[in-house]
């Protein structure tokens, strides 16, 4: 009952949030030409940066009463590389309670999406260039010692639909190199699951997830603590 009351809130959350978005690029539409006017003095406001917050697991639940519903969770995920450091930071501006937060790190298996290993470094540095040009700015070099280095990592999926979806906007975009390919068990990614979160944590969270493509937020029993 607690998962099918919090998957109700996720759904309303996530179509509040596209509601609000709609707006806003309505009101954005309708101010463009007046920004057009003196785009001299339009600035880009970038949030000042930060060390990524320390989120601790929390201390193990009591143990539920006999016959009672397990807890509910709100899952967050899947991030790996250069991206466990950004979603840190994310979820840290959320100020959610440390008790509730568990971060759970494990070996999974998914779709890569990515550009094959250049023979130089020189190469490799050309081909971000060019992503960079095409306006794609999330991205991971491999730089270690195996048959991956030089390769360009654009993102990991949990199914192939979303990597294959993933791949058509990269396309959209002129990124013509990029391929999908199932792995297993060759990365540790890292998910958020927060427990027993209210509808403003639902919405925050829906919220939240807009700004890492790819990524996922759904309603799960929570793992047991030290997961």
């Amino acid at each position: 009952m607690r998962l099918l009351f919090l998957m109700l809130v996720l759904a309303n959350a996530a179509f509040f949030t596209y509601d609000w978005v709609a707006q806003q690029q309505v009101v954005a539409e309708s101010q463009s030409v007046l920004l057009q006017i003196n785009p001299e003095k339009i600035r880009i406001i970038r949030a000042s940066g930060g060390a990524a917050p320390v989120i601790t697991r929390p201390a193990a639940p009591a143990a539920a009463a006999p016959g009672a519903a397990p807890a509910a969770c709100l899952e967050w995920g899947y991030f790996a590389g250069p991206e466990v450091a950004r979603a840190d930071a994310a979820i840290g501006r959320l100020e959610l309670p440390q008790a509730l937060v568990q971060r759970v790190v494990a070996d999974v298996s998914g779709y890569w999406v990515y550009i094959p290993p250049q023979k130089t470094k020189a190469e490799a540095d050309r081909k971000i260039r060019e992503l960079k040009a095409l306006g794609v700015t999330d991205f991971f070099a491999v730089q270690e010692q195996n048959q991956w280095r030089h390769a360009i990592s654009l993102g990991i999926f949990k199914s192939e639909d979303a990597a294959k979806g993933f791949l058509a906007a990269l396309g959209a975009k002129g990124v013509r190199s990029a391929i999908v390919e199932r792995r297993e068990n060759f990365l540790k990614q890292m998910a958020y699951f927060v427990r027993e979160p209210n509808p403003a944590m639902v919405a925050r969270l829906a919220e939240l997830q807009r700004e890492f493509s790819g990524s996922e937020v759904k309603a799960v029993a929570c793992p047991p603590a030290g997961a």
